[in-house]
């Protein structure tokens, strides 16, 4: 029996699937064939154990979100606010696609000038493109219970955004994505990246408010990387305090392709990100690193999944994080090397900073191993701040709450370095620096 949140998403469906993209072509029964993948299987519960500690089912049961209305009327954010995640970057010279509801705002984005050899549209527009067509209709082979929420976002997904580039091609300048909550609702998205031989890119992904305060955000991101192909990623999601966002992202790696990712969690309610790396070719790099600062009742769960299918392939996972207040922050993390994948380099590690009694971290990194010739490690370490460390920056005659702060910005500042684009990190440290600014760290909260 379908559940009644998934039910809800399917009424949806029927309500709206005349106006979705593709209505009339392959999509629509690929479209159909997600639904009933959604209506057997539900959406993921605590009860399955990639989802232990974050129940989908209960939160948005509980929201009911019905779809974002197209947006009536200007879009303002001050690009001088540092301390809004939605203006960052804006100093660095970029193209830039902006959604707002989860649709294409063409007047606020600049995607003119692009080089000869990339394609940067709506996926709409691509979608009789075999490229396309065959990330779109990619299966989570790895891992089954990824397939239910991929359904959610395939049968919904109202808009997006397809990134070509043809081989030997390097950007001249980053892409960035940027998703705006104006108004209340659910907003579902896909985004494409293929880059062939050799190609190389560098996206930002910005997800923030621009009013709205009880949203959900949906999002696929499906990457696809040929022979020696880079991308470098950052996101950075910066939501409103009751906002609700999933997002998923999948890449694939050719021959010695090289994915160097990296997130910022500042903002936003509830957040499950899940990345899936799949190594197709031999001496493939994949770097998904992450730092995350929560406070009062948030909720952040980063799942990551990396296949080492072939031999040679090197994977590097890093994510720390602070967490005041009553926050909860969740690291799941596994390695997988197949039997044929010998010299595998896998690694993972988490380390949280708690400030306050009540905050919470729960920290699951495994490995998966069936070859015998591999450098493999995990680990996780929780802990307060330093007292000794503390007592001698005190005895400097540097202040408690300055002392306290500067223990904290060097502990995030090591993740925060893994950033792959020097002007982008120096922003990210900047928003975490306001951070403290705000007022968001107290004293009689920290242990």
């Amino acid at each position: 029996m379908t559940d009644a949140t998934a039910q809800s998403f399917i009424d949806t469906f029927e309500r709206e699937r005349a106006s979705l993209p593709g209505a009339d072509g392959w999509l629509a029964a690929r479209r159909e064939a997600a639904v009933r993948e959604l209506a057997d299987a539900g959406l993921p519960h605590r009860r399955l154990e990639d989802w232990k500690y974050t129940d989908l089912r209960d939160v948005l049961e509980k929201a009911a979100f019905t779809p974002a209305p197209v947006h009536q009327g200007a879009v303002f954010l001050s690009e001088e606010d540092t301390r809004n995640g939605a203006a960052l970057f804006h100093a660095i010279d970029r193209y830039k696609i902006v959604f707002v509801n989860g649709r294409l705002n063409r007047a606020l984005s600049d995607m003119e000038d692009l080089p000869e050899g990339v394609v940067l549209k709506p996926f709409s527009d691509v979608l009789g493109e075999a490229w396309t067509k065959a990330l779109i209709e990619r299966r989570f082979e790895i891992n089954w219970q990824a397939q239910s929420v991929s359904a959610l976002n395939m049968a919904l997904m109202a808009d997006g955004v397809a990134l070509h580039v043809e081989e030997g091609v390097t950007l001249d300048k980053p892409v960035h994505l940027i998703f705006l909550a104006a108004d209340d609702g659910a907003s579902h998205m896909r985004t494409l990246v293929r880059l062939e031989k050799q190609a190389q890119a560098t996206v930002f992904e910005t997800h923030a408010s621009a009013g709205a305060a009880h949203y959900f955000v949906d999002l696929v991101t499906e990457v696809s990387l040929g022979v020696g192909a880079t991308l470098n990623h950052i996101k950075l999601q910066d939501e409103a305090e009751d906002a609700v966002h999933l997002a998923t992202m999948r890449a694939a790696l050719a021959d010695e392709a090289k994915l160097d990712s990296f997130t910022l969690i500042a903002g936003g309610g509830v957040s499950r990100g899940q990345t899936f790396v799949e190594f197709e070719g031999r001496a493939a790099e994949a770097h998904v690193n992450g730092a995350y600062a929560l406070r009062g009742k948030q909720h952040a769960d980063q799942f990551c999944v990396v296949d080492h299918a072939v031999p040679e392939c090197t994977s590097h996972t890093h994510f720390k994080g602070v967490l005041d207040d009553e926050s909860q922050g969740i690291f799941q993390g596994k390695v997988v090397v197949r039997p044929d994948a010998q010299q595998t380099d896998g690694r993972q590690m988490t380390n949280a900073l708690l400030l306050s009694r009540d905050a919470s971290i729960n920290a699951k990194p495994e490995l998966e191993i069936y070859a015998d010739d591999v450098q493999c490690a995990h680990g996780s370490t929780i802990g307060e701040l330093d007292k000794d460390a503390l007592f001698y920056l005190r005895s400097r005659g540097i202040d408690e709450m300055t002392a306290r702060q500067l223990l904290i910005s060097a502990f995030l500042d090591e993740a925060l370095d893994y950033a792959p684009h020097e002007e982008a990190r120096a922003e990210l440290k900047a928003l975490v620096a306001g951070w403290f600014e705000a007022g968001n760290l107290s004293a009689e909260d920290i242990l």
